[in-house]
């Protein structure tokens, strides 16, 4: 009896989450009014707390439901590396590191006319010089007195 209660139950909940599924699917990002967004709420880029040992970072945008930016660029310390347009969900970009510090810079315009905008400066983790070996002061080496040999007593 309880086997079949759960299957039941099973299967009403996998039903449900399929209907619930279908019906945020169905919704056009073009078709809903367009909310306030807000930087902070769209845009993800890594922290720039620390050096990072890796020579990309993966900007994520998130815009919500109804938010289509016409416009998203992502630059690297002044060039464009990606241009995205007609963004009506979820992306992502990988920017290249060049150098020791790289500059990125992402920037979006909404449907509606909201500028987004948000930039990081990464440092990479270089391997530390090794500090120069301090060079050791050593009294001038004489040069030894020459051996004479042979010689004898003449005579």
């Amino acid at each position: 009896m309880r086997r079949a209660l759960f299957i039941v139950l099973g299967l009403g909940l996998a039903v449900g989450g399929a209907a619930l599924a279908e019906g945020q699917s169905n919704q056009d990002a073009y078709q809903l009014q367009e909310p306030h967004v807000t930087s902070a709420q769209v845009l993800r880029l890594p922290s720039d707390a620390s050096c990072l040992r890796f020579t990309r970072v993966t900007v994520r945008f998130l815009p919500p439901p109804g938010a289509v930016f016409g416009l998203l660029q992502v630059r690297a310390d002044g060039a464009e590396v990606i241009r995205m347009t007609g963004v009506p969900r979820a992306a992502s970009a990988t920017v290249r590191l060049s150098g020791a510090r790289t500059r990125v810079r992402v920037n979006g315009t909404t449907l509606g006319g909201q500028v987004i905008g948000a930039s990081r400066t990464y440092r990479r983790c270089g391997a530390t010089k090794p500090k120069p070996k301090p060079k050791q002061h050593t009294a001038p080496q004489r040069t030894p007195v020459p051996v004479e040999s042979g010689g004898g007593e003449t005579g």
